[in-house]
């Protein structure tokens, strides 16, 4: 792995110049760093950090900031109707010239339900969850007419072949499975170019993808906010490197700095996935209060639940997590668990400035909570993290090593 540290201009030693036409808090910024890997020349991207496509949170303005920052932006597009993603790929396009990755959830279940609506899906939903839904909507104050305007592209084939399409048409840089995989997809992206990304929480899952013959695979540790597995990220990582190996591999799950970073190419990965990290910033998709929530969290406060979409998912405790984690009733399998609560998880979204509806906001984070303790804009979370991640390999390792 090729890899450099150092500040961009020789006159300027202690990596420090003033910049006045880019200011945030201070009148200075840091000198851009070089931090150069294999994943920067795959992705044609800056540096090694590339944004996790989280669905509800990782919109346009997002996306934007982070590839004009150096990084891989990546639009959570699972929540998207295919009108709405191929919108939304072209307004990433006018804010920025860099590449970008769209992320989809590709279950393989739903290769067995090609054609099945959200209506048809419902269906299969037993009575008495439907009515304890009722119950739910009184119990959180979502009205009983309410009924959300997304249609079916998350939950069947039908729905998730026309996101597909989405992106082959608008030939997008980069396609990545944020569950499950994309092997019926690889030749149309292959035809296109389109690099392809994989998530893999363990080496089974992983060597599903090796078979795909994807460009990248991400290893996602138990450590990670949102959809993750049960392996931590210290272990999975180099297990991962190892079987996939020739296909790079970065690493995701609990890093959220410059520490994580370097760990992260300690253990054999070209860079790293950061979700939670990014909920703090200044473009992404998400309530003060929810930032709120986040700094004052502890690395227990974000617990496994499948309140929101019936596959693990970690997050802040919230009085809707605890309603399926408590009973009476256990959450439902994916996809049907999301089509039972999809009308009271929108409408809490389209009031989410009303604080009573915070009970319901998913709040996904990782484990490394203590660490995402203050906001700021992308652009500057990424120039931290390679700032202090530069450090440790020019001085701080140095200075606590010894080798003979």
């Amino acid at each position: 792995m090729c890899f450099a540290a150092a500040a961009e201009s020789e006159d300027d030693p202690i990596g420090m110049q003033f910049d006045a036409a880019s200011h945030e808090s201070k009148e200075y910024r840091m000198a851009r760093r070089k931090l150069h890997t294999q994943l920067c020349d795959l992705m044609e991207i800056e540096y090694p950090i590339m944004q996790a496509g989280m669905g509800g949170f990782a919109d346009p303005p997002l996306v934007i900031a982070v590839s004009e920052a150096g990084g891989l932006g990546t639009l959570g597009g699972c929540v998207y109707e295919p009108d709405e993603l191929d919108e939304a790929i072209r307004e990433i396009r006018k804010g920025t010239s860099k590449p970008f990755a769209v992320d989809l959830i590709l279950p393989e279940k739903l290769q067995d339900m090609a054609g099945i609506t959200k209506e048809g899906l419902m269906k299969y939903i037993p009575e008495e969850y439907v009515e304890y839904e009722k119950e739910l909507r009184k119990q959180f104050g979502v009205p009983e007419d309410y009924h959300s305007t997304r249609g079916g592209a998350l939950w069947t084939l039908e729905g998730v072949k026309a996101q597909i399409e989405v992106c082959l048409e608008n030939r997008i840089p980069a396609l990545a499975a944020g569950l499950g995989r994309l092997g019926w997809a690889m030749p149309e992206c292959r035809a296109r170019g389109i690099k392809t990304i994989a998530i893999g929480a363990n080496v089974k899952q992983t060597m599903k993808h090796v078979d795909d013959g994807v460009d990248l695979i991400v290893a996602q540790g138990f450590d990670a906010g949102g959809h993750t597995g049960n392996i931590g990220t210290l272990a999975l990582v180099p297990q991962i490197v190892d079987a996939a190996a020739p296909i790079p591999v970065v690493a995701a799950g609990g890093i959220a700095d410059g520490r994580g970073l370097v760990a992260a190419l300690a253990l054999g990965a070209i860079g790293v996935w950061c979700g939670s990290m990014f909920l703090l910033s200044t473009e992404v998709t998400f309530t003060e209060r929810q930032k709120d929530r986040i700094i004052a969290a502890t690395e227990r406060d974000a617990v496994i639940s499948k309140a929101i979409s019936g596959k693990t998912l970690r997050q802040l405790r919230s009085a809707f997590t605890k309603v399926w984690e408590e009973g009476p009733k256990p959450p439902l399998g994916y996809p049907f668990h999301g089509v039972l609560t999809l009308d009271i998880i929108d409408y809490a979204y389209e009031h989410k400035d009303q604080e009573e509806f915070d009970a319901i906001l998913v709040t996904p984070a990782s484990q490394a909570a203590r660490l995402m303790n203050r906001r700021r804009s992308s652009r500057q979370i990424i120039e931290d993290m390679v700032e202090e991640a530069a450090r440790i390999l020019e001085e701080g390792l140095p200075n606590r090593v010894t080798m003979g």
